[in-house]
C-alpha cells in the first residue's frame, strides 16, 4: 500500500521559539544540577583533604614537641597548635573574578566549621581548638622563652571578655576583601605558664580596594572601623612589657596576633560525637538531623607522653550560606544568559531562513500558477481558431484572419514564456559586466520603438537632463525597456510621460485616469485594479524591471497619486 503524502507543515516563529527555548531551559537546569552536584562535591573534597593534612601534622607537632622538653604542659600547647591550623578554608576557583574567590573560612560563614578536639579513654577533652586570643612573642634567638602564648576569655577580666566581644562584632562584617588586623603594642606577660594579657594595641577592620588597582600593583585598602586596645591590671605574676614587630631587632618582637579557633557553642554540639575510640575511622554524610549541612569527620589514634588519646576533627559543610550561593548563582545565571542567547539567536536565524524559503516557495508557486493561467488563455483561443478552421466553411480571408490571430497568440505565450525565463536567471543571479552608460542616451532608444503609440494617443514625451552610471548595459537596458513599456501601456490619451535623469536617480512618470494601488504591482504577473488588467500585458515588467535592479545593485520604488504614476531607480 502506498504512502499517503502528507504535506509538511511550516515552522512559525513561535513553534521555533517554544522547541529551541524548551531546549535551552532544560540544558539550564541539567546545568544547574550538575553545577550544585560539583559544588556540593568539590567542598567536600577539599575538606576531605584538609583533615587528611592534618592528621599527619598533629601526630608529627606531638612527636617535636615532646622531643622539645618543652616546660609548657603538652595539652596547652596543643589546643594552641589546633585553634591556628585546623580551619574552615575552602576556595572556589572564580574564573570572572579578579579576586579569585570566594574563599569561605568560618569567621564569617555561621554555618560551616572546621572543629578539633582530643579525647583521653575516659572521654573527657583534654584539647580543643576553642576561641582563643594569642600570639606569639620571641625574646631572642634561641631564648627558651619563646613561643605561643594566649590569652584565654575565661580570666574573669570584664576588659579582655570586652574586647573578645569587640573582635565578634568587628568580625561579623568580614567579607572574602576585608579582615580584622590586630596590633599589639604591649602586653602583661606570664613566661612561667605561657599567657598574656593585652595592654595597648587595636583591631582595624579593613577592606581591599579591588576596583582601583593600578597594573601590576597590589591593591589598595581603606579602614572601615576601628577598636582600641587599653587594658590596665595589678597582677604580680605578669610582666609589662613593650612588643615590637617581627621586623625589628628589638627584642621582645610579637606577630600571629589574633584570635584562632572556634567558638564555645559550637565546641559542645561536637563534643557529644567525641568517644574515645582505639581503632579510628572516618565518616561523610549529613550531619546531626541534616539541617547543619555535610560533615566529613574523622578519628585516629595519637599517642602523648605514652599514653594513647583519640583525636577528633569534623569538617561541617553548607552551601547554601550567602558566600556558597552567590558564587553558585553567579555561574548559573551566566550559563543560562549564554545558553539562552544562543538559543534567541538559532531562532531568529532559523526564522530568517525559513521566511526566505518560504518566500521563494511562494514566489515559485505563484509564478508556476500565474504563467499556467496566463497561457491558458492564449491556448484556449487557438484552441478555437483551430476547430474553427477544421469545422466550419471558411473564406479565405476568414481563414487568414483565423491563422493571423493564432500567430498574435503564440508571439504572446512565447512572449510571457521568454520573460518567465528571463526572470528567473535574474533570481538565479545572472553574471553582469559594468561598463559606463548614458542614460538619456538608452532613454531615448528605448522610446523609438513605442513613437507610432505615442502618437496614435496623443502622448508627449520629455527627457531632461543627462548622467553617467556604471552598470550591466543589457541588463540596464532591460530596466528601462520595461519601464518605459509600462509607461506607454498605462498612460491614458493625450496623457504625457517624463524621464527625469538625475546624478542619482532615474524618474519616469506618466499621467494616470485613476490612482493604482502599487503594493503588489512588483510581484510576477500582478496588474493590480481590473482596470490595468484589462490593457493586457504579461504583468511580468515591473517585476523583471526589480530584479535586474537588484542585479546591478539599485532600487526600485513606485508610487501612485490620483493623476500620477512614477517609477524611480536609484543608482
Amino acid at each position: 500500500m502506498k504512502k499517503k503524502y502528507k504535506k509538511k507543515k511550516r515552522e512559525t516563529l513561535p513553534k521555533i521559539l517554544i522547541k529551541s527555548f524548551s531546549v535551552a531551559i532544560a540544558l539550564c537546569l541539567i546545568f544547574a544540577y550538575g553545577f550544585w552536584e560539583y559544588q556540593d562535591q568539590e567542598a567536600l573534597n577539599q575538606a576531605s583533604n584538609s583533615i587528611e593534612d592534618n592528621v599527619s601534622c598533629v601526630q608529627s607537632w606531638v612527636n617535636r614537641t615532646e622531643a622539645k622538653n618543652s616546660s609548657r604542659d603538652t595539652m596547652s600547647e596543643l589546643s594552641s597548635y589546633l585553634t591556628k591550623y585546623v580551619y574552615f578554608d575552602i576556595m572556589f576557583e572564580d574564573e570572572f573574578s579578579k579576586n579569585g574567590g570566594p574563599q569561605i573560612v568560618s569567621r564569617y560563614s555561621e554555618d560551616n566549621h572546621a572543629v578539633a578536639a582530643i579525647v583521653d579513654k575516659d572521654n573527657n577533652i583534654v584539647a580543643s581548638n576553642l576561641l582563643t586570643l594569642q600570639v606569639f612573642i620571641s625574646f631572642g634567638k634561641d631564648a627558651p622563652d619563646n613561643g605561643t602564648y594566649i590569652c584565654p576569655e575565661k580570666d574573669n577580666i570584664p576588659e579582655v571578655q570586652q574586647l573578645y566581644n569587640d573582635h565578634r562584632e568587628l568580625a561579623k562584617e568580614e567579607t572574602f576583601n576585608s579582615w580584622v588586623e590586630m596590633k599589639l603594642e604591649s602586653a602583661y606577660v606570664n613566661k612561667k605558664d605561657h599567657t598574656f594579657i593585652p595592654h595597648k594595641g587595636s583591631m582595624k577592620l579593613k577592606k581591599y580596594d579591588y576596583d582601583n588597582v593600578p597594573e601590576n600593583s597590589e591593591p589598595g585598602y581603606e579602614i572601615l572601623r576601628t577598636k582600641e586596645i587599653d587594658i590596665t591590671i595589678d597582677d604580680d605574676n605578669y610582666e609589662l612589657l613593650e612588643l615590637d614587630s617581627l621586623s625589628s631587632k628589638n627584642y621582645p618582637v610579637c606577630t600571629m596576633f589574633n584570635l584562632w579557633g572556634e567558638e564555645q557553642d559550637v565546641l559542645e554540639r561536637f563534643y557529644n560525637d567525641c568517644k574515645y575510640s582505639e581503632d579510628g575511622g572516618s565518616f561523610g554524610g549529613y550531619s546531626g538531623d541534616g539541617e547543619e549541612g555535610w560533615c566529613v569527620e574523622r578519628s585516629f589514634p595519637i599517642y602523648i607522653n605514652k599514653e594513647q588519646y583519640c583525636v577528633f576533627l569534623r569538617y561541617t559543610v553548607k552551601h547554601t550560606t550567602p558566600e556558597f550561593m552567590k558564587f553558585y548563582w553567579k555561574y548559573v545565571i551566566l550559563f543560562s544568559i549564554a545558553v539562552l542567547s544562543i538559543a534567541a539567536l538559532y531562532c531568529w536565524r532559523k526564522n530568517v531562513v525559513n521566511k526566505a524559503k518560504y518566500a521563494m516557495d511562494d514566489y515559485q508557486r505563484d509564478l508556476t500558477n500565474h504563467l499556467a493561467h496566463d497561457i491558458k488563455t492564449p491556448l484556449m483561443a487557438i484552441g478555437g481558431y483551430a476547430e474553427n478552421i477544421m469545422e466550419v466553411e471558411l473564406t479565405e480571408d476568414e481563414k487568414k484572419q483565423y491563422l493571423s490571430a493564432i500567430l498574435d497568440n503564440i508571439k504572446f505565450t512565447d512572449s510571457i514564456i521568454n520573460k518567465t525565463l528571463f526572470l528567473n536567471s535574474l533570481e538565479g543571479g545572472s553574471e553582469i559586466k559594468y561598463e559606463k552608460i548614458s542614460v538619456e542616451t538608452v532613454v531615448k532608444d528605448a522610446i523609438k520603438k513605442y513613437e507610432p503609440i505615442l502618437e496614435e494617443k496623443g502622448i508627449k514625451f520629455t527627457v531632461e537632463g543627462n548622467t553617467e552610471i556604471k552598470a550591466d548595459k543589457t541588463s540596464f537596458e532591460n530596466i528601462i525597456e520595461n519601464l518605459i513599456s509600462n509607461a506607454v501601456k498605462y498612460t491614458a490619451e493625450n496623457g504625457s510621460i517624463k524621464a527625469s535623469c538625475e546624478r542619482k536617480k532615474l524618474i519616469i512618470t506618466n499621467t494616470v485616469k485613476e490612482k493604482v494601488d502599487v503594493k503588489d504591482l512588483k510581484k510576477p504577473f500582478g496588474r493590480g485594479e481590473k482596470s490595468r488588467s484589462n490593457l493586457g500585458g504579461s504583468g511580468l515588467g515591473l517585476s523583471i524591471a526589480e530584479r535586474a535592479a537588484a542585479l546591478n545593485g539599485f532600487k526600485l520604488n513606485i508610487s501612485c497619486t490620483n493623476t500620477e504614476f512614477s517609477a524611480e531607480i536609484r543608482y
